[in-house]
C-alpha cells in the first residue's frame, strides 16, 4: 500500500454522512441495533476526502454495533447513536463527529492500548481499523478519541469522537 496525501475536495457533511450510514446499515441490522443520527443545519462543506471520511464513519458504526452485540443488550437497548455538530475546538471552528454505543465500555488496558497498530480485542480483527481511522482524521489535521459513557460509575458504553476544521472560506451549499 503507497501512502499519498488524501484526495481533497469541498464537501457536504450530510451527503458523507447518509453514504456512510447507507453502507454501515447492512451490518447495524444483522446486529440488531438501531441508529438514531443527528446532523446539524447549515455545517460548512469540510476540504476533506469524502471517501476516506465516509470509511472511518462505517468502521465506528460497525464497531459500535459489534460492541453491543458483545454486551449481549436486549431489543430495547440495542441503539447506536451518531450526532454532527459544529464546535470550537482547540480555538479553531470545527465540525464534531460522534458515534455512542450501548456496550460494555473499555477496560483501562484496552483504553490504553485501543488506537496502538495491530492491537485487537476481536477474535477475528487485525488491529489496523481504530489505527487507520485515527491516522485518516490526523491527515485532515482533526482529532479523534475514545471515551467510555458512564451512569454514575457503571459504564453503560463507549463513545469515539473526532473532529475535523471547518474551513472559513467554505460555506454551506
Amino acid at each position: 500500500m503507497k501512502r499519498s496525501e488524501p484526495n481533497r475536495t469541498p464537501s457536504e457533511v450530510g451527503l458523507m454522512v447518509a453514504e456512510a450510514v447507507e453502507l454501515a446499515e447492512i451490518e447495524l441490522r444483522r446486529f440488531n441495533v438501531r441508529l438514531n443520527h443527528y446532523v446539524a443545519a447549515r455545517l460548512p462543506l469540510l476540504l476533506v476526502d469524502p471517501i476516506l471520511i465516509e470509511q472511518v464513519l462505517i468502521n465506528l458504526l460497525k464497531n459500535a454495533a459489534e460492541a453491543i452485540e458483545h454486551a449481549n443488550r436486549p431489543l430495547n437497548e440495542r441503539h447506536v447513536e451518531l450526532q454532527i455538530v459544529p464546535k470550537l475546538s482547540e480555538d479553531q471552528n470545527v465540525v464534531h463527529f460522534s458515534v455512542t454505543d450501548s456496550g460494555v465500555g473499555m477496560s483501562a488496558e484496552v483504553m490504553a492500548r485501543v488506537f496502538e497498530a495491530f492491537y485487537t480485542t476481536k477474535s477475528e480483527g487485525m488491529g489496523i481499523g481504530l489505527n487507520l481511522c485515527r491516522t485518516i482524521i490526523e491527515s485532515h489535521q482533526g482529532r479523534m478519541t475514545a471515551e467510555n459513557i458512564y451512569n454514575g460509575k457503571l459504564i453503560v458504553g463507549g463513545r469515539f469522537s473526532f473532529w475535523l476544521p471547518a474551513s472559513k472560506t467554505l460555506i454551506p451549499l
